[in-house]
C-alpha cells in the first residue's frame, strides 16, 4: 500500500520525508518509515544517511528503527513478578534467554493520520498470557526544516488496572555508513551499568570505571559498547561527528535512560541510541519502573538532526 504518491515534492521544506511505500520528497532530509513496529527505516540529510536503513519488504536485523512498548531491552529469564503474581513471557532472545524489546516491535500499526510533514500510527495492545494489560499506543514523526525528525511515542493504559511499562526506540545512528571506529563520540552521561555474561545490568558504575567516558568528545576507536547510561540531565543530546566527512548526527531526548550499542552485528556500520523510560530489567528492579494507571498516558519525546561542519 502506497502512503504517498511517488515522487510528490515540497520543495519549500529544507527537510523532506519519505515513507514507504515508498514516498520522496525533493530536499535536504528524507525519512522513509514502516508500519511494522512503527519503524524508522531510512533518514537521509543532503544525500547522507543518518540511521542505518533497510528495505520496507524486509525484515531488519538487530531491531533497526523499531518502538519498544511495553518495555526496551530485557526482562531476564522473561519472568517477572507484579502485585504478587509472577508472569512469564516469551523468551526471543535465547542465547541470553531474556523477552527482549517489548510486544509491538513486529506488529502491524495502523496509519490514523497523514500530512504533508508528519504521519501517526497507532496500535492496540490487548492482553496477554505474559502481559495481561491492555495499552493503545501511538507515535507520531513530524519534520521540521528547523529542528529535522521529532518522534512523539504515547502509550495510555485503556484497561482497568495499572499496569507495569516502559518504552524505548532503537535507532542506530550513523555518519553515512562508515564505521563508527571513525567517530567522534559525546555521551552527557556519568554513571554506567555493568553487566553479567547473559547482559543483564548488574551494578551502576561511574563512566571511568568502565573506560567508558564519553562525555568529552573521543573517538570511539574499537571500543565495543553494549551498556545501558544514567543520563546526566532531563533533557539530553548525544552526537556523533565523522571529521573526514565533516558530518555530525544528533539525537536529543528526555528520557532518563539509554542504551549505547556499537553495532558489530551490523559490521559497525552505526551506533545504536536508544532512548528509555526505565533500564533493562525494570520489571523485576522496579528502578524507574512506570505504574501507568487506568486513563494515564505516558509520553516519549526525541528528535534527530544531521549538519555538516
Amino acid at each position: 500500500m502506497s502512503l504517498f504518491n511517488k515522487g510528490t515534492s515540497y520543495a519549500n521544506h529544507q527537510h523532506a520525508l519519505q515513507w514507504t511505500d515508498r514516498f520522496t520528497c525533493r530536499g535536504g532530509l528524507s525519512r522513509d518509515h514502516v508500519t511494522v513496529g512503527a519503524g524508522l527505516a531510512e533518514l537521509t540529510f543532503q544525500g547522507c544517511h543518518l540511521v542505518i536503513p533497510h528495505k520496507p519488504e524486509e525484515m531488519p536485523l538487530a531491531h533497526l528503527g523499531k518502538v519498544l512498548i511495553p518495555w526496551p531491552n530485557r526482562i531476564a529469564n522473561g519472568c517477572y513478578r507484579y502485585q504478587g503474581q509472577e508472569y512469564q513471557l516469551p523468551i526471543n532472545e535465547h542465547g541470553s534467554k531474556a523477552a527482549i524489546h517489548g510486544l509491538l516491535a513486529w506488529r502491524d500499526w495502523q496509519i490514523s493520520e497523514l500530512t504533508a510533514t508528519s504521519v501517526t500510527l497507532t496500535a492496540f495492545l490487548p492482553p496477554s498470557y505474559g502481559y495481561p494489560f491492555m495499552l493503545a499506543s501511538q507515535v507520531v514523526y513530524s519534520l521540521n526544516a528547523r529542528t529535522g525528525l521529532s518522534v512523539e511515542i504515547a502509550s495510555q493504559n485503556i484497561g482497568t488496572v495499572t499496569a507495569p511499562y516502559g518504552v524505548g526506540i532503537h535507532p542506530y545512528l550513523t555518519c553515512n555508513l562508515t564505521s563508527v571506529d571513525e567517530y567522534l563520540f559525546q555521551l552527557p552521561a556519568n554513571q554506567v551499568y555493568a553487566v553479567d555474561e547473559h547482559a543483564n545490568p548488574t551494578t551502576l558504575h561511574h563512566v571511568d570505571e568502565l573506560d567508558l567516558n564519553f562525555t568529552q568528545a573521543k573517538k570511539i576507536a574499537a571500543t565495543k559498547i553494549d551498556h545501558t547510561f544514567k543520563t546526566a540531565n532531563d533533557l539530553w543530546e548525544i552526537t556523533i561527528t565523522h571529521p573526514q566527512q565533516a558530518l555530525s548526527v544528533s539525537l536529543c531526548s528526555d528520557q532518563p535512560w539509554v542504551q549505547i550499542y556499537s553495532g558489530e552485528k551490523l559490521q559497525r556500520q552505526g551506533l545504536a541510541v536508544e532512548p528509555m523510560s526505565c533500564p533493562p530489567n525494570a520489571f523485576n528492579s522496579g528502578l524507574d519502573l512506570l505504574l501507568l494507571e487506568p486513563g494515564k498516558t505516558h509520553r516519549l519525546f526525541f528528535n534527530i538532526y544531521g549538519q555538516h561542519n
